[in-house]
């Protein structure tokens, strides 16, 4: 439905403490992205476990651990099944992004305000406020009017963006952002927005303040997310893609990323997602950042991410033929071959880059700061996902609580210690073998040459006499004595 998917979508942020780190463009690709996205996908894809029925069963903690096999078949298969409707990875690759520009402090203001939880954990958490609150759907679109004489995809100067009651995606970055500045003690002029309007009785602490932010900063970058009122921002634009049909917003907000992850996994798991890959643009966005101020940027990065949809997305990439306004064919479903697929590939992969690293930049900017630690890390908003996970941890708390392994103050105890004869003597063989081989080893090393040497020395010695050291050979001969 929304934003580089709809939700969920990790992060040298995953880390605990941590030392002195080099600077954000000398830092190697996120190694381990793999395990980290695996590790943290149970709290990210929650809602779409509970909606497939793997997260309701009551079990008991040795069920719990035995069936771990069979429930992580569950997670991905579920996962799976819900990525047609929400692709949550790509937000996921934009917090990876954004945490490999992070400074050490603001990683730290992110764990403290997010309970422990890194950029890409809570990436797409916008969206799960949407499946709560639906009237906050509006936030993540600013869909331009082409309908009262603008033209579509005319100069930017004469763009008209229908915000209504001032809640679209651009006055809801400025205001989160100007909202987290004014509660660290640095006010800013920024629009305000009646929460109300959108929907009754929601309100944003700070802790919420920033996830929203991070995931309208993913959403700022989706082309389609800012599109034309006249084609509904790509939803009436019918592409075919291998003989799927689509829309041109569903085939950017999820049909590419599903294809490279389906295709392409080993790429997709690896450390691509890292500011190494666009360093150029990262300076040269930190520089007119420093210079120009955070509202201005996020008018450029606005203004360069319709451009982009104009030029590139409502464009056939190989034909060069129109898919929207003035021009274009209508009703007419467009064929997306194998050439255009691999053009937006590749521009999709940049998209994704960009908006990870300009949310670091933010960021920093916002968590740096040393008013940061006045934030408050206590949610106010409470979405469906967030209130099924906290009934499973209850759930899980209470049967271990029942479980006679576990104390009563909620540590678990261990159970007592027994001697298994049979391991142990196999163990003991086992040492008995591989001790004197690691010996040998150490003291002579595994060169060839060594070994040959140290067995003829010992042949000879062998030839030579016994062991009591007598001359000549002496000991051991039986030799008779004479007078």
């Amino acid at each position: 439905r929304c934003g580089f998917g709809s939700r969920r979508t990790s992060a040298l942020g995953s880390a605990g403490q941590r030392r002195a780190a080099p600077p954000p463009h000398e830092r190697p690709p996120a190694a381990g992205a793999f395990a980290r996205r695996v590790r943290g996908a149970p709290a990210r894809v929650h809602a779409c476990a509970v909606r497939c029925g793997a997260g309701g069963a009551k079990m008991t903690v040795g069920q719990e651990i035995r069936g771990s096999a069979a429930r992580a078949l569950r997670w991905l298969a579920c996962g799976a099944a819900c990525a047609v409707a929400f692709d949550i990875e790509a937000h996921d690759a934009i917090g990876q992004t954004a945490a490999s520009a992070m400074d050490q402090e603001a990683i730290r203001q992110t764990k403290r305000l997010l309970g422990g939880q890194d950029v890409s954990d809570v990436a797409g958490w916008g969206h799960q406020v949407d499946d709560t609150f639906p009237g906050m759907a509006r936030m993540h679109f600013q869909v331009h009017d082409d309908s009262s004489g603008q033209p579509h995809c005319g100069p930017e100067a004469h763009l008209i963006a229908k915000c209504e009651d001032s809640i679209c995606l651009l006055t809801a970055i400025k205001h989160f952002y100007g909202k987290i500045l004014k509660d660290e003690g640095r006010p800013i002029d920024f629009p305000t927005m009646d929460y109300n309007k959108a929907q009754e009785g929601i309100k944003f602490s700070d802790a919420d303040a920033v996830k929203m932010l991070i995931n309208l900063l993913g959403d700022l970058h989706q082309p389609m997310h800012v599109g034309y009122a006249s084609d509904d921002n790509g939803h009436a634009v019918k592409v075919k893609f291998r003989g799927k049909e689509m829309s041109l917003y569903d085939f950017w907000d999820k049909g590419i990323g599903e294809t490279i992850r389906t295709e392409q996994s080993g790429f997709w798991y690896g450390g691509w997602t890292h500011v190494r890959a666009i360093s150029s643009e990262h300076q040269a966005d930190k520089d007119f950042w420093k210079k120009e101020g955070s509202f201005k940027s996020f008018d450029k990065w606005m203004d360069e991410t319709v451009k982009f949809a104009c030029e590139k997305v409502y464009v056939h990439p190989t034909t060069g033929k129109k898919l929207a306004g003035p021009g274009a064919e209508l009703g007419q479903v467009v064929e997306i071959d194998e050439g255009a697929y691999q053009a937006w590939n590749q521009m999709w992969l940049r998209q994704i880059l960009m908006a990870g690293q300009r949310t670091a930049i933010v960021l920093n900017d916002i968590l740096d700061a040393s008013g940061a630690k006045k934030l408050d890390n206590k949610a106010k908003v409470k979405t469906k996902a967030d209130e099924e996970k906290d009934k499973e941890y209850k759930t899980l708390e209470e049967e271990r609580k029942k479980n006679p392994r576990f104390t009563a103050g909620g540590g678990s105890r261990l159970s007592p210690a027994h001697v298994n004869l049979p391991v142990l003597l196999t163990n003991f063989g086992i040492a008995c073998v591989t001790v004197p081989l690691f010996m040998v080893v150490v003291n002579y090393g595994l060169n060839p040459q060594v070994w040959y040497t140290t067995v003829l020395a010992l042949l000879e010695t062998d030839k030579g006499g016994g062991g009591d050291g007598a001359p000549n050979g002496a000991a051991g001969r039986n030799v008779k004595r004479t007078e």
